[in-house]
C-alpha cells in the first residue's frame, strides 16, 4: 500500500472513532440530563405526597420512569402513588413489574406483601350470611 493511501485510511479511520466518541459522549451527557430531571421529579414527587396531593406525586413519578425506565425505586413509587388514587390493579401490575426486576428489593416486597393484604380482601366478595342478614332485616318506617 502506497504512504499516501495508507495515511487518507488512517484518517478516515481516526475520523470515526472520534464520531463515534461523540455520539457516545452526547448520549453519556443526555443520559446524566434525563437522571438529573428524574431526580427532580422524584423529589417533587415526594413533596406532593407528603402533602397528600397524590395525583401530582403519581404523575411526577410516573415521568420519572420515563426518563429513566425500569428503575426498581421508581416503580415502587409508582405503585404507592397508584394505591393512593384507587388504581388498584394498576399498582398490582406495577409491584409486579418491580419486582420481576429486582425480587431482592427489601422496600419493594415489603409494599407489596402490605398492598397484597389489603387487596385480597378488597376483591374478594363478602360473605354470605352477610349479604342475606342485609337482604333480610326488617326495615322500620
Amino acid at each position: 500500500m502506497k504512504p499516501l493511501r495508507l495515511k487518507k485510511q488512517l484518517i478516515k479511520v481516526g475520523a470515526a472513532l472520534a464520531l463515534a466518541a461523540m455520539i457516545s459522549t452526547g448520549a453519556a451527557v443526555a443520559g446524566d440530563s434525563n437522571s438529573k430531571e428524574a431526580s427532580a421529579e422524584m423529589k417533587f414527587g415526594f413533596k406532593s405526597a407528603r402533602r397528600g396531593y397524590w395525583q401530582e406525586a403519581l404523575m411526577r413519578f410516573e415521568h420519572a420512569n420515563e426518563l429513566t425506565p425500569g428503575q426498581p425505586r421508581i416503580l415502587n413509587n409508582i405503585a404507592v402513588a397508584q394505591e393512593a388514587n384507587g388504581l388498584y390493579e394498576m399498582a398490582l401490575l406495577t409491584y409486579q413489574e418491580g419486582l420481576a426486576l429486582a425480587p431482592s428489593n427489601n422496600a419493594l416486597r415489603r409494599n407489596y406483601m402490605r398492598f397484597q393484604e389489603f387487596y385480597s380482601s378488597y376483591i374478594s366478595p363478602p360473605e354470605q350470611g352477610a349479604e342475606k342478614e342485609g337482604q333480610d332485616a326488617p326495615q322500620n318506617n
